[in-house]
């Protein structure tokens, strides 16, 4: 926050933007959005808005499709027992319940295993093998895992199980030998899009069973919607909890998803929405799924079981729908509380253990977390400090140095974690996932050494540039598009989601004509106002008044469009996602900068009232104390000036050289009108007027 060096404004050729514009008929910020996701032909452009279900592929384009739904096809036939071998996040468990129901429907005598993410881990293992062929199993099909499991499956094939391999994660360059392995993300197939998730892979391949016993083995789209209308919404559930780019197919799937989840006919889903206190009327977007509903799907599977989310989804009483829906909102409560905990102690570990500077990819690990959580913290660590970070839980009372440790990676744009993990693979027990998101297994006594050849691994393949935390706006807007028309006009994009991001805008020097804390100082709300144009904007997470800003500034904003509708109005909204000091306040400091450099070097002309006194030496200094800079930390010269507003910006920057000088604090400069301070201890009394600069102003 607070920072629009990191804003990325993109230039658009103006005559494409016309172009696309006046064809299409749509608003030229629309136009921009859509040459930004690289939609700069009409034809593909016209599709992306479309979103005619007419566009998913034909599921036979999956290599090996046919051996699969011909194994299955064989197992209902004569009535083998089925065991569907699922993940345990959201993507698995909406996986194993569409294959169940659909097993199920067509008289199969079929069951699902999930394996306990603290006990089992992630993927196949053999002890579960064992327990699914003593309950009389012949046909295994495994959803959402399994492409990288070679030696798990080869010793089911020992023990006389069939397995299909269904997976979306990337393969390596040995497959499992099994029945099928229909992933298409395999280098020898040639479906067109490689981004489908677990869920959507399965749901490929029940696609394809209808049509092999409806259809003799032909594409036929009344089926493909058919089964659409059965198992859509499921799979928009997956597809977004597992942040699967929502472009091509997904987009079209998820579109057709979300118009169906307000009137589903599962009577979990509908369970869950009312737990989590969803009004019937209001529209469940991308956005309610991933922040929303997921979260408490996920909690099952990390400190829960997995087994009540697709219980959830498979119940047909809406009693039973109602106690599983309430009990994941409470594991998901209880789940919070402890991601809580491990980021404040990764955190801790952080500045105790490490040199944040010299690290590219943070590798944190311990013997206490819970490893269910121990991924959301990755993300959010990854997410604070702009870098690849890995988390590792060591589920052990006593240390050595063949402990087993599960580790969550995520990462940032210019690194593919798996990649990486393949250059320590010597190093590894095993690991798997995907660009941005993976997990591994590493004993303790490697954990140094690959914390050391993870990093340089990053260091070769990571530019400094990568590494900065970006914002990427789509395009600078003028007060006068902050209409409902425009938000209408820019919604025909939606839904948003991974490599489809809702769009967020600069919109430059504006004046904050009103500002007020909400919610105790939690939140902002604002009005600005521009050429005479209103507008109401909203920050959520920060008070800016303790940021230094207040009513008369100009300001950049980072923000998105929003409708909000109260009491029947509807009016638009700004949601700032960061929000600096405009142009013209940004050249006021830099002139009150450059004026404390020429007084340093005595070339400089100042006034009387610019020379500090003690009781302003005082102020300052309580305040630096008792706001605890004793951490490194951020400040702004405009923070300073809004709490001591009868000080001048030169009066200030005096001060806090009279102190660095003094071996109170230290102070260095990041950009302009920001700074980074960081007290010093000390215990002998400092004659404040005897350091260089003071000396200086009173000769």
């Amino acid at each position: 926050m607070f920072d629009k060096n990191r804003w990325q404004i993109p230039k658009h050729d103006e005559k494409l933007v016309k172009s696309l514009s006046d064809s299409l008929r749509i608003h030229p910020l629309c136009a921009k959005l859509l040459i930004n996701r690289g939609y700069t032909e009409l034809e593909n452009a016209k599709a992306f808005i479309q979103k005619s279900d007419a566009f998913l592929y034909n599921p036979y384009y999956l290599k090996d499709i046919k051996k699969a739904t011909n194994r299955i096809r064989r197992a209902l036939d004569n009535d083998e027992k089925i065991t569907i071998y699922g993940d345990y996040d959201v993507d698995g468990v909406t996986s194993v319940s569409i294959l169940y129901m659909y097993l199920k429907d067509r008289g199969a005598d079929v069951d699902f295993y999930i394996p306990t993410r603290e006990h089992e881990g992630y993927g196949l293992n053999i002890n579960a093998f064992h327990t699914i062929k003593e309950n009389g199993t012949k046909l295994v099909i495994t959803v959402d895992t399994g492409i990288t499991a070679i030696d798990e499956i080869a010793y089911a094939k020992t023990i006389g199980l069939d397995v299909v391999v269904t997976d979306h994660h990337q393969c390596r360059p040995e497959l499992p030998e099994c029945e099928a392995v229909v992933n298409p993300r395999r280098l020898d197939c040639q479906y067109p899009f490689k981004e489908l998730s677990g869920v959507g892979v399965i749901f490929k391949v029940l696609c394809a069973l209808e049509m092999d016993i409806l259809n003799f083995g032909e594409y036929n789209i009344f089926t493909v919607k058919d089964m659409c209308r059965r198992y859509i919404d499921l799979v928009t559930i997956g597809t977004i909890a597992d942040v699967m780019p929502l472009y091509d197919e997904n987009r079209i799937m998820v579109y057709m998803g979300l118009n169906l989840l307000s009137s589903t006919g599962n009577l979990g889903v509908r369970a869950l929405i009312r737990a989590v206190g969803m009004d019937d009327s209001k529209k469940i977007t991308s956005s309610t799924v991933g922040y929303t509903l997921a979260p408490r799907l996920n909690a099952a599977g990390r400190i829960g079981n997995a087994s009540r989310a697709v219980q959830l989804f498979l119940t047909d009483s809406p009693h039973t729908a109602n106690v599983i829906a309430e009990e994941l909102c409470a594991i998901n409560k209880e789940r919070q509380q402890t991601e809580n905990l491990i980021f404040e102690e990764a955190l801790k570990q952080i500045e105790e253990e490490h040199d944040i500077e010299k690290e590219s990819v943070i590798v944190l690990a311990s013997s206490h977390w819970h490893q269910g959580v121990i991924g959301i913290v990755a993300s959010k660590i990854t997410e604070l400090f702009g870098k690849p970070s890995i988390l590792i839980s060591f589920d052990t009372t006593e240390p050595s140095e063949f402990d087993i440790g599960k580790g969550s990676a995520r990462s940032i744009k210019g690194l593919n974690i798996v990649e990486a993990l393949s250059g320590c693979e010597h190093l590894l027990v095993k690991y798997g996932g995907h660009e941005l998101a993976a997990g591994l297994s590493i004993e303790r006594k490697n954990l140094k050494t690959f914390r050391e050849e993870l990093n340089a691994f990053a260091l070769e393949h990571l530019s400094s540039s990568e590494s900065l935390l970006k914002t990427f706006a789509e395009a600078e807007i003028s007060e006068k598009d902050v209409t409902i028309e425009t938000v209408m006009n820019v919604s025909q994009l939606e839904p948003y989601g991974a490599k489809n991001p809702e769009p967020i805008f600069v919109l430059k020097d504006v004046l904050i004509e009103e500002i007020a804390p909400l919610s105790m100082g939690k939140h902002t709300r604002l009005f600005f106002r521009k050429n005479h144009i209103g507008i109401s904007a909203v920050c959520f997470g920060h008070n800016l008044l303790n940021e230094g800003f207040s009513n008369g500034h100009y300001a950049d904003v980072l923000c998105s469009l929003n409708i909000n509708e109260f009491r029947g109005n509807r009016t638009v909204q700004l949601i700032i996602r960061d929000i600096d000091y405009s142009d013209k306040i940004l050249y006021e400091m830099e002139e009150y900068e450059n004026r404390f450099l020429q007084l340093k070097n005595g070339k400089c002309f100042f006034n009387s009232q610019d020379i500090p006194k003690r009781e302003d030496f005082a102020l300052l200094y309580k305040w630096i104390r008792d706001e605890n800079y004793k951490k490194e930390k951020t400040l702004t010269l405009m923070k300073l000036k809004s709490v001591f507003s009868a000080f001048n910006y030169l009066k200030i920057l005096i001060m806090l050289e009279t102190f660095q000088e003094c071996d109170l604090i230290t102070w260095k400069k990041i950009s302009i009108g920001k700074y980074r301070i960081c007290q010093l201890e000390t215990k002998e009394k400092k004659n404040l007027y005897a350091a260089p600069i003071m000396k200086l102003l009173i000769q």
